[in-house]
This record gives C-alpha cells, structure tokens and sequence, in this order.
C-alpha cells in the first residue's frame, strides 16, 4: 500500500548501474555541495550539539553557529516549510575537495556517528535527504535522484559493474525511509 500523497517514478524499477556503493571508494561524492536541512531538524541538530562535537573534525566542531549557511528556503517538502544549508567547506580528509561540515576525513556522516552513538533509529539526526539518498521525496514524488550524479561522478551511490537488481531492490532500506509507517513498494510500477 502507498500514500495516496506520493508518487512513486518509475526510475526505482530500471535495473540499477551497480550494487550499493563502499564508502571508501566514493568517499561521499554526494556530500560535496552539503544539503537542505528542514529548519525543526536544524534545531534538533543544534540541541545534541554535545553529542556531535566529539564526531566532528575539530576546526568544524568549535562553533556550532558555524555549521548551517544563513540562506533560507521555503517549499513544502519540509514540515516547517523552510530549509537551511549545510556549512560547506575544505573537507578534514585533506584533499582539497569541498565538503558538508559534517563529512569527516574517514568519510563518515558525524550526525550518522553521533546518531548511532545515542541509539537512535534512523535517519536519527542525519537530514533526511541525506538518509534517504539517492531516493529523493520531493514535490510528493519518490525518485532516484539522477541529476546529482551527472555533476557529480561516483554520486549515484553505486558501484559499477553488472547486476540484475533493480534500484528499488538495492536501496530498500532508503526507499522505505520515504513511505509511510507501514507501506510497502510494490514489486512493479503502477
């Protein structure tokens, strides 16, 4: 059953370009321009600061008033109706390569870490986008984002190499993520 709000695109059941991609080897290509965070989750982010710091590259962790951009945007996909950016800035890793201020040089999500540290369930303070990424939910649509990636080499979040699987097989976890408690994909598009 699906929400009867959202649409799924059809995109979720082509044949994905590879399994789901090794952190290592992507090293967050999708964390290089940083995400709109929906201004409520921006001050729960703010309120466990405490407990993101120690996750944090140092120079980034000092100051949290530093860590989301001034600029708003206003669109019904979040809750409160405004979003805020993610800092951008070098990333801790060293490479000379821009990056969301929560990215750490080992290319783990420090929102993700303290997330996990605290033991809350996903996408715990991790922006949703970003839990939820490559599925996009936007506008009421669920869709593999394949823009992103045209931009962004290695930001599709797959590996290359041959599988028969679908997208909405290799990104269960994401796609569910976007639907309602209880609601499931189907197996084919409608």
């Amino acid at each position: 059953m699906k929400d009867a709000t959202l649409k799924l695109a059809g995109n979720l059941w082509r044949t994905a370009r590879g399994e789901r991609c090794v952190l290592s080897d992507c090293r967050g290509a999708c964390c290089v321009n940083g995400i709109w965070v929906d201004l409520r989750h921006v001050q729960r982010i703010l309120d466990a600061a405490a407990n993101v710091r120690p996750f944090m590259a140092p120079q980034y962790a000092v100051d949290e008033d530093r860590w989301f951009g001034d600029e708003t945007l206003e669109t019904g996909d979040f809750a409160s109706g405004i979003g805020l950016p993610t800092a951008v800035a070098l990333r801790a890793d060293g490479s000379g390569r821009q990056g969301c201020v929560f990215v750490r040089a080992d290319h783990k999500c420090a929102l993700q870490m303290a997330s996990d540290a605290l033991g809350l369930p996903a996408p715990g303070l991790k922006p949703f986008d970003c839990a939820t990424y490559p599925i996009l939910r936007s506008d009421g649509v669920v869709q593999v984002d394949d823009e992103s990636a045209q931009h962004h080499p290695g930001a599709d979040c797959q590996q290359g190499g041959p599988t028969r699987r679908r997208i909405r097989d290799v990104f269960a976890e994401e796609i569910a993520l976007c639907l309602p408690p209880g609601a499931e994909l189907p197996d084919n598009p409608t």
